[in-house]
């Protein structure tokens, strides 16, 4: 059976009574408003046509916080060394860890946003770095010329690699994960692999606060 509306003189529907209880839930109905059946011609209140039937409860709309939580549960949370242990592991290794560290990032940062580039990028960078050190190490003059060359191309993809990953890290934690990153290009420049595992580790926090580990 379908049913009619009435409020200060206008008149909807026809609806259905799974509807019309919607309506009611959802507050577009009012139980003092007017209702009458398909074939009737009295009106009455709806409270009375629905009567003693339960009114289905709206679900709440998500908060923020929980939208936050479940589009962070479809990805693998970020590389979670804490960025003071990497700075301090930096320092030991004289910035081999960083080397190691980047790749790990670039990795991480793939399997989250297929198109990012960084990976490819500081492989290269840190494959010309390596050239580098085996350059340096020989007595032949050419080969140490060749070692200026692999270090500065090294030096300018390692560069472009880590405003690849700013850009890549900005666009997931502003779409797919929106959390509002906004990296500083100065930071990026000077301290790149550290300056991202500093908020990554920020990020790894918010996460356990909306409760995913994934």
């Amino acid at each position: 059976m379908n049913y009619f509306i009435k409020r200060d003189l206008q008149e909807y529907g026809p609806y259905t009574l799974s509807e019309l209880q919607r309506y009611v839930a959802s507050g577009n109905v009012l139980l003092t408003d007017l209702c009458h059946s398909e074939g009737a011609t009295d009106w009455m209140p709806v409270s009375q046509v629905i009567g003693n039937i339960p009114v289905p409860v709206a679900a709440p709309a998500p908060t923020p916080a929980s939208a936050a939580a479940a589009a962070a549960a479809l990805y693998p949370a970020p590389p979670s060394l804490h960025w003071g242990i990497a700075v301090l592991l930096g320092v030991l290794t004289c910035g081999l860890f960083g080397w190691v560290w980047a790749i790990v990032q670039a990795n991480w940062m793939k399997k989250v946003q297929p198109t990012s580039k960084a990976l490819v990028l500081w492989s290269v960078a840190v494959l010309l770095f390596l050239i580098t050190v085996i350059m340096n190490t020989m007595p032949d003059n050419a080969a140490k010329g060749l070692a200026i060359v692999t270090r500065l191309g090294g030096a300018i993809l390692w560069i472009t690699a880590s405003f690849s990953m700013k850009n890549s890290m900005e666009e997931h934690y502003n779409t797919a994960e929106p959390m509002g990153l906004d990296l500083n290009g100065v930071m990026t420049f000077f301290f790149n692999v550290y300056y991202f595992q500093y908020h990554f580790t920020q990020i790894n926090e918010a996460r356990k606060r909306q409760g995913v580990f994934a």
